[in-house]
């Protein structure tokens, strides 16, 4: 009998964020591929994830638990050494500090604790960067979610290419597609107005390099003078750097014209991306970038970073600026907010993009990949 032990503890959160989602869907997908007759998958948690629901045949549920801190490496470890899998699968980079005959199969999503490392407390870096260590040396194949972090990974740590397989994310783009009904309620609600705002979705914090995109705006509308509408929304929880943000906002002339609502519920994520002008990813660095996803999906255009991860993603689908050159930003704000021509290509250019990318096909690599071990 072969068996695959997956860890899935990450869904046993109250809410999902990017490595939680990711789980999430992989799951779901890999749940519609058949096993064959001698194969048998565990699920590891710390307690039942009802977002799964019933488990198809020759899955089934390790439920492990435990009191406190230290589940992955005292509970799961001693799962492990109890009665250990074929393969073991860590959709995160963190994988139990004990495993004995079980081979390892884990995912690498970035190491921006590597690239920026400023926007990182130090604790938070060296714990990143010993789990990250320790996954490349345990396992025999390392999963990565762009070709961007493959070749991170080997130039930063010498991973062999033939060790990795780039496994990309992906969205369900009909979740995206929502009519002038739903965007109105959620403009409604949020009390924005419809084209009159560039969105950037996601923790609020140094690390997504929130800094420059308010110095873009705040050149943007200086360019346009104080009759202009547009406002920009930072839809999400604050992070790391959340004081200097919070300040930079109440320094800046456009002040009035920041909004950031907090946290948005899933529900109301659709119509937040339709009703945008354009969407802004002024990341520094990332190991994919999901979002780029969302605003094609939503037939929002897209200004991007010009970093590996991004332009990826994207394509042809997005207008690119230097994460660190602001005028840069600026410029392609006001190209976007008259110019309908470029608005339209760039739509159209971010729904073929958008064909590039399935969980379907992200799944059968990923089985593909425990089955080669």
């Amino acid at each position: 009998m072969r068996t695959y032990g997956i860890d899935v503890n990450a869904l046993a959160r109250e809410r999902y964020t990017g490595t939680e989602r990711y789980v999430l869907e992989l799951m779901h997908e890999m749940m519609r591929v058949p096993l064959e007759a001698d194969e048998r998958v565990w699920l590891y948690s710390s307690r039942r994830v009802e977002a799964l629901g019933e488990l198809p045949q020759g899955w089934e549920w390790r439920i492990l638990k435990w009191p406190g801190k230290g589940w992955t490496h005292i509970r799961l470890s001693w799962e492990l050494l109890r009665r250990p899998p074929s393969v073991f699968f860590s959709p995160a980079h963190e994988i139990p500090l004990l495993h004995r005959r079980a081979k390892i199969v884990n995912t690498v999503h970035d190491i921006a604790f590597e690239i920026v490392p400023e926007v990182y407390s130090s604790m938070r870096r060296s714990r990143q960067r010993w789990a990250v260590k320790r996954a490349i040396k345990k396992a025999s194949k390392i999963l990565t979610v762009s070709q961007a972090t493959a070749d991170d990974l080997h130039t930063r740590y010498r991973v062999s290419y033939d060790r990795m397989q780039v496994t990309p994310l992906a969205i369900h783009p009909e979740r995206f597609e929502v009519d002038d009904v739903e965007i109105a309620r959620v403009m409604h609600k949020l009390r924005l107005h419809k084209g009159l705002y560039f969105l950037c979705v996601g923790r609020v914090e140094k690390k997504k390099n929130i800094l420059t995109l308010i110095d873009a705006f705040d050149e943007f509308k200086h360019r346009r003078g104080v009759g202009d509408p547009v406002d920009l929304v930072l839809a999400g929880s604050f992070g790391h750097g959340e004081h200097e943000i919070q300040k930079r906002i109440e320094r800046s002339p456009a002040r009035r014209h920041i909004n950031v609502p907090g946290y948005v519920e899933d529900e109301d994520l659709p119509g937040l991306f339709g009703g945008a002008l354009a969407y802004t990813f002024p990341s520094r660095y990332e190991g994919f970038g999901i979002p780029a996803l969302e605003a094609m999906a939503a037939g929002v255009p897209l200004l991007a970073s010009e970093i590996p991860a991004l332009r990826e993603v994207a394509g042809h689908g997005a207008l690119f600026a230097s994460p660190d050159v602001v005028d840069g930003w600026a410029d392609n704000m006001e190209r976007i907010q008259y110019n309908e021509a470029l608005r339209r290509e760039l739509v159209q250019a971010g729904r073929e993009r958008l064909k590039a990318f399935s969980w379907k096909r992200t799944a059968a690599r990923t089985l593909e990949a425990l089955r080669s071990i």
